[in-house]
């Protein structure tokens, strides 16, 4: 049984998507990073670029060895193109069930009747989301962690009709992009975040009921459970908006007890999403 990926399929050329892709290329398999306007993907190109010349001016690789990286990986915005003689599609869009739904409906129209079908959500059901598709058993969750390339975790997460060689084989490829793969079977948040968004938002409940200062948790929390960021630091890094749809996805699937607190709602609605926007619970902008 031929286990090797040659050539992989990476929807989605965002923060994720395109961190999945470098880790890809830089294991030796060929990657095509598709998105739907060309401006994502540049952005997307400009992060893998960024990375590659820093790890040549460290001296972590040779020049020679960044361009044969950046050579593996091929842009495009037509999804027929950009799925042609691969393996396997990684998807990597926005954490909307709506639109992986969509996006898979048609993947599957498009692709070959082997192709493995991966998804990076990071809450969302496997189960769910593999009946769009016609191969329920070719269906699979790979939920790398940011930054993809720099987190050793894959949370590998079964389907109730994933095969077991599909199964496998993901397994391998993880240990082949010198990830560790944890297997995980279907569940709303899955292991990471089922813990962290518990976590996560009774930090938020903390400053809601005045209990301490955001500063003050985030610095208790690094000293005396030795977490490298604080809970409102490690949001904003995130994005509160993924934190949100993680939130109201665990709290519809499992109750009440999950719901999002109100002041990570009120902030995501005024657009104050973290690092990315310039703004979290934390001001980024000066």
């Amino acid at each position: 049984m031929n286990f090797e990926f040659n050539k992989v399929a990476v929807i989605g050329a965002g923060t994720m998507g395109s961190g999945i892709a470098l880790v890809l290329a830089k294991a030796g398999i060929e990657v095509n990073l598709n998105d739907v306007k060309e401006e994502y993907l540049t952005r997307g190109m400009e992060q893998i670029n960024k990375f590659l010349k820093g790890s040549v001016k460290r001296g972590k690789m040779t020049e020679e060895e960044a361009n044969q990286i950046k050579n593996r990986i091929s842009l495009g915005v037509n999804l027929v193109e950009s799925t042609k003689n691969i393996q396997m599609v990684i998807e990597a869009i926005i954490e909307e069930f709506e639109a992986k739904e969509r996006l898979f409906t048609k993947l599957d129209d498009i692709c070959e009747k082997e192709v493995i079908f991966a998804t990076n959500t990071s809450a969302i059901s496997i189960n769910d989301l593999a009946k769009a598709t016609n191969r329920q058993e070719l269906f699979i969750g790979l939920h790398f962690f940011n930054p993809p390339l720099l987190m050793k975790l894959v949370e590998v997460i079964k389907g109730e009709k994933t095969s077991e060689e599909t199964f496998d084989r993901a397994l391998y490829l993880c240990k082949k992009l010198d990830k560790t793969p944890v297997p995980s079977n279907e569940a709303p948040g899955f292991i990471v975040n089922r813990l962290l968004w518990v976590f996560l938002n009774e930090s938020y409940k903390l400053i809601e009921s005045q209990i301490a200062k955001k500063e003050d948790i985030d610095t208790a929390v690094k000293l005396g459970l030795n977490h490298p960021m604080g809970p409102f630091e490690l949001s904003d890094y995130i994005g509160l908006d993924i934190m949100l749809e993680i939130g109201d996805y665990i709290a519809n699937q499992d109750g009440e007890e999950y719901k999002p607190a109100s002041c990570l709602i009120e902030l995501v609605k005024q657009g104050k999403l973290g690092r990315k926007s310039g703004e979290g619970f934390y001001n980024y902008s000066t």
